[in-house]
């Protein structure tokens, strides 16, 4: 879990470089420069393949446009994202709608990994602390148990040395109770 974790910084980390990246492609496609090209070159829906062909060619649209992917791309290489160079090719050959499109479903998507990734930080915070606290019980449990040992093997060391003493005077006792006996048949033999 605690790989996970750093993994999910590393993660957080870069997802936000990403977000970052993206608001500011959004900043750049939002621009004036950008905003104005469409009422200039598109004024009517119906349009030729002649006014598609300028469209693309267009120099204030076209520039913005491979500004953007410009950025994208440079961003996702230091960043080593292929999601944003995956963004970067597209928003150089497409137009913007397309693009606005995948960075919205980008950022939901970002935003939905992310939010599994932290709902998973929190089940393995929490399952952490259990176990940490089911440890710290069970070491408890464990030195109480030691301490028992301890305390018994004590006992057991007094018991044997009382047992030792016992066994040496009741030795004692028989050897003075067989003394006691041999003297009284001799006092019986002399009487």
């Amino acid at each position: 879990c605690e790989q996970k974790a750093t993994d999910f910084e590393s993660r957080q980390q870069l997802r936000a470089e990403e977000l970052e990246a993206i608001t500011k492609a959004i900043e750049i496609i939002a621009s004036n420069s950008v905003s104005g090209s469409a009422e200039k070159h598109l004024p009517t829906l119906a349009q030729t393949a002649a006014s598609l062909a300028q469209l693309r060619a267009g120099g204030e649209s076209r520039a913005a446009q491979q500004r953007v992917a410009e950025f994208l791309r440079g961003r996702g290489q230091q960043l080593s994202s292929r999601v944003l160079s995956a963004v970067a090719e597209r928003a150089a050959a497409d137009p913007f709608a397309k693009v606005k499109k995948m960075i919205k479903d980008l950022i939901v998507r970002l935003m939905e990994e992310a939010n599994e990734e932290a709902e998973h930080k929190g089940w393995c915070d929490t399952e952490l602390s259990t176990n940490e606290q089911t440890r710290k019980e069970k070491t408890e449990a464990v030195e109480t148990l030691h301490a028992e040992i301890d305390e018994l093997e004590a006992s057991i060391a007094k018991l044997t040395e009382d047992i030792t003493e016992l066994t040496k005077a009741v030795a004692e006792l028989d050897a003075a109770m067989a003394e006691a006996t041999k003297l009284r048949q001799e006092e019986k033999e002399k009487n």
